[in-house]
């Protein structure tokens, strides 16, 4: 592949500069070796489905029409056999050499000609422009035979083990094997200079095929494993109907570039109950279909992408630089976190973190082949116009070193980010390291420096509120809050400090401290969130940076109206700093060792965050918590004051909110 033609910025204005100073400063000595830390979520391209996020829904009683009605917008679910083949034939590897272990009778033909049957162990090789087979030692071709495809077929349900020295071993107990050389106009069955060819099972129906698909624990919960199955069958139609016209010998691919199909093994008695097989059974001929809303624009089964956790926030299908697809939308999704009857994360991959040095960095850069993306020693990264996921496939990714300055682009329209090339170069580097963790997903910002940045205030003014005075205890916490433009009062010349807040005002005062982040309109998530109320954008941020769940068991509930209590806004504020765990002691009598809470307060204990009914930090071992205590607006206020001062109390420096202030 060419290099790529990036426009190289031979300097740099100083209003530019300014810009781009937000991670890893350099000093007057010269570059230093800094940290620049990856703050992620999710694993895989985040389209379509979640099944983390469809686990967590299944355990809160939603059924497989509901998740699937979630994931994928505006489509219906319909049992249509009509729509659905009843022959797959999937691409299980390329090689140039395969070991068949029968446990029962093969039968080998080429081209429709019947060669020959056997019992034993069948060794099929490609060499010299033919085919070499053997058989408990006997060459069956003496010498080798022409031929283009070579079928391998065996009775249903006695399954074949399948090995090769690249390959690892699997067994295949339906359909027919396939060999298919390398040849001009076929481009994924390998090279005929190395005499390789495309393996694929063929000849399977769509629910043998399903049977052994590897996408999801077979232990997960029944409706989960229905919208899995279903997610399945569709995914695998739409690919047929899609390739139906190209040269290749098979449909689809056995792995990551399709769906993981693992055979026998899967669908044996190894796993528990046959409870996949049971889903795949139980939603036979179940597709998800779409209606265009377009004239004369036939019904079609929908493309039902999907992955392993999207991070909080399902991404557009044009986001990853595809088409747009209707029904693949970007939306929160807060049950992708999937907590647990405890409040415990069940899905590793949700949020994660990684950290690479500049060196590292530079060094990924400078060798990356498919681009010219060497700066010298990385001093700086910004990312400008994420997706509406917070994905960078198409952001404006500006590299800033020592040698050069670089916006990454398209190789072929310089007009257009191409964000994902960056993020390649450090997945690639990353593999190439040792002991290297990659990046999961493209959902990713960045950061660098010690404690995050700092945005300066406004020129400190007097507050106008009549109701605080000068010497209250929060008197310094409204005004930072006003300062920093947190808050204008509950009117002109009021602020009420022992009026409750609400859940919803809460979120809108957390949201404009983290520095009002992109959100959308909450409405399209959780019923009782207005569209276009103060709080809608602040309540779906929290969801998709997973500081709230919503209040009810179904997750379809913020009670944005009810009062905040001591519990909900010293748990939020830990998940908001990125769920730090303590092992402070805390002194309180009424927490129990199951409550929700416990961590967050003893987060809340270490950092100081805590105060008592006089807004101080008590003076003597303080025994109660009480965690439905309502909370009042000066509380409020000096609990966001308090932690806008302890950076250390953030899980990582991309957390600290550019609105923190001097301790």
């Amino acid at each position: 592949m060419p290099k790529s033609r990036i426009r190289l910025l031979a300097s740099i204005t100083a209003a530019f500069a300014v810009l781009l100073a937000l991670v890893a400063p350099t000093t007057a000595q010269g570059h230093e070796n800094t940290v620049f830390t990856f703050s992620g979520g999710g694993w895989g391209h985040g389209v379509g489905m979640s099944q983390y996020g469809a686990l967590a829904r299944a355990q809160a009683g939603h059924t497989h029409a509901d998740i699937l009605a979630f994931y994928y917008h505006g489509t219906e679910l319909r049992t249509a056999p009509e729509l659905v083949p009843d022959d797959v034939d999937v691409r299980i590897a390329v090689h140039n050499q395969t070991v068949f272990k029968p446990s029962g009778t093969l039968t080998v033909a080429m081209d429709g000609v019947f060669l020959d049957t056997t019992v034993n162990t069948l060794t099929v090789r490609r060499g010299d422009g033919g085919w070499y087979i053997n058989s408990s030692g006997i060459d069956w071709c003496r010498g080798f035979c022409s031929g283009t495809l070579l079928t391998v077929s065996f009775t249903d349900r006695q399954p074949v083990e399948v090995s090769n020295t690249a390959n690892g071993t699997r067994r295949y107990g339906h359909g027919q094997f396939q060999l298919t050389p390398a040849r001009a106009g076929l481009a994924n069955c390998g090279q005929p200079s190395r005499n390789e060819y495309c393996l694929v099972v063929g000849d399977m129906t769509m629910q043998r095929y399903l049977h052994g698909l590897g996408e999801m624990p077979a232990t997960w919960p029944p409706e989960a494993l229905k919208a899995q199955a279903i997610a399945g069958r569709s995914y695998a139609v739409s690919k047929l109907r899609d390739n139906q016209n190209w040269a290749e010998p098979f449909d689809i691919y056995t792995s990551t570039l399709d769906q993981e199909y693992r055979g026998w093994d899967r669908e044996s008695a190894t796993f528990p109950l046959h409870q996949w097989a049971d889903a795949v059974d139980a939603t036979d001929d179940m597709v998800v279909v779409y209606q265009s809303p377009e004239p004369d624009v036939p019904l079609e089964v929908a493309t039902t992408f999907y992955s392993t956790t999207n991070g909080g926030f399902t991404a557009a299908n044009d986001e990853p630089r595809k088409k747009a697809i209707p029904y693949l939308i970007a939306k929160p999704d807060p049950f992708d976190e999937a907590l647990d009857s405890n409040g415990e994360p069940q899905n590793p991959y949700h949020s994660w973190e990684r950290q690479y040095t500049s060196e590292q960095i530079s060094g990924w850069l400078a060798v990356y082949p498919f681009a010219d993306l060497d700066v010298g020693d990385l001093q700086r990264i910004h990312i400008a116009n994420a997706g509406p996921s917070g994905r960078i496939d198409d952001a404006l990714v500006t590299l800033v070193g020592s040698e050069h300055t670089i916006e990454v682009r398209d190789s072929d329209n310089e007009d257009k980010p191409y964000g994902y090339r960056f993020w390649y170069s450090l997945v690639r580097g990353c593999r190439n390291t040792e002991g290297c963790q990659e990046l999961l997903s493209t959902k990713v910002t960045v950061s660098g420096g010690a404690a995050g940045t700092t945005t300066e205030l406004p020129p400190s003014r007097p507050h106008p509120f009549i109701d605080v005075s000068a010497d209250a205890a929060y008197a310094e916490a409204v005004q930072w809050l006003y300062d920093a433009q947190i808050t204008q009062g509950t009117s002109a010349s009021t602020f009420s400090p022992q009026d409750s807040v609400t859940r919803g005002d809460f979120a809108a005062f957390l949201w404009r401290f983290a520095g009002k982040p992109d959100a959308a309109d909450a409405s399209a998530v959780l019923s009782d969130v207005a569209a276009g109320s103060h709080y809608a954008r602040a309540v779906t941020w929290m969801l998709g940076r997973g500081i709230t769940v919503g209040c009810s068991a179904d997750r379809t509930m913020f009670c944005p109206q009810r009062n905040l209590s001591t519990a909900d806004v010293t748990t939020f504020l830990w998940r908001f700093a990125g769920k730090k765990y303590s092992d402070h002691p805390i002194p309180f009598q009424d927490i129990h060792i199951n409550a929700h809470y416990l961590e967050p307060a003893r987060w809340a204990t270490e950092y100081q965050i805590w105060v008592d009914g006089e807004y101080k930090l008590p003076d003597a071992a303080t025994t109660s918590f009480g965690g439905d205590v309502e909370v009042d607006r000066a509380r409020m206020a000096v609990l966001l004051w308090r932690l806008a001062a302890q950076p250390s109390a953030f899980s990582s420096p991309s957390l600290v909110p550019s609105l923190s202030r001097p301790s």
